[in-house]
């Protein structure tokens, strides 16, 4: 029996053929493109989280030396932890544990392995002038030295607030120390504008010029969001 090319039921079902590939086509793409953006997003927290530990580390090494070298962590408002997956560890929304009650938060914590001690290394959250910005800090092995910060923004000004991704302001923070000599947490105290001489005293560090919202954006977020961690430093500390 030969087929007739010119009938309606051949168009019909030729252009249902077309249609049902395209498709098909289409949702197999969305899945590997979401499957890709979620594999980038993962990476790049690998590499803020690492960077807040050694701004040499690249992003090509970050993958690897994450692996290898850190364990991630779930922690409670009691100063309990659980060792948990990367994945259910890096699906955690800081700004959603920040709307809860202290004592409901369940907050990601990594802790990086090293020859002289391990690595405390805590995820934050907070606002901006313009929007959101966020970051991670580590601390050495006594949980109370700021070994170094990695700082992000959504929408800060150029110049400005944006100034926050820069080294020259992250680099303040190394060496500076979250609690007082009597153990009570004080966080890290951003001033207003730069070279201010109170930059000398610990727990402080220089301001951004022209940039004093986001400046105390930066201080409050590490206060709130280190208020779920606490008791578990606090632990660490004996």
């Amino acid at each position: 029996m030969s087929l007739n090319v010119d009938s309606n039921a051949y168009t019909l079902g030729f252009a249902t053929i077309i249609v049902v590939g395209v498709a098909l086509m289409l949702s197999s793409l969305s899945v590997s493109l979401k499957e890709r953006s979620k594999a980038n997003v993962i990476l790049d927290n690998k590499y803020s989280i690492l960077k807040s530990v050694d701004k040499s580390i690249t992003k090509a090494d970050a993958d690897k030396l994450f692996d290898d070298n850190v364990e991630s962590f779930i922690v409670n408002y009691k100063g309990e932890t659980r060792k948990a997956e990367q994945m259910e560890v890096f699906d955690i929304k800081i700004k959603d544990q920040l709307k809860k009650e202290v004592n409901q938060r369940e907050v990601p914590l990594y802790i990086m392995k090293g020859e002289k001690g391990n690595r405390y290394i805590l995820p934050m959250r907070g606002n901006g002038l313009w929007d959101e910005i966020w970051g991670y800090m580590a601390l050495e092995s006594d949980v109370n030295t700021v070994r170094g910060v990695s700082f992000d923004h959504a929408g800060e000004t150029p110049g400005l607030g944006a100034e926050i991704t820069k080294d020259w302001f992250m680099n303040n923070f190394a060496e500076e120390q979250i609690f007082d000599k009597s153990g009570n947490f004080v966080g890290i105290n951003v001033l207003k504008g730069k070279n201010n001489p109170a930059n000398a005293e610990m727990h402080k560090v220089d301001g951004m010029s022209g940039a004093t919202i986001t400046g105390d954006g930066v201080e409050d977020m590490i206060t709130k969001s280190f208020e779920a961690y606490l008791p578990y430093l606090k632990k660490q500390k004996g």
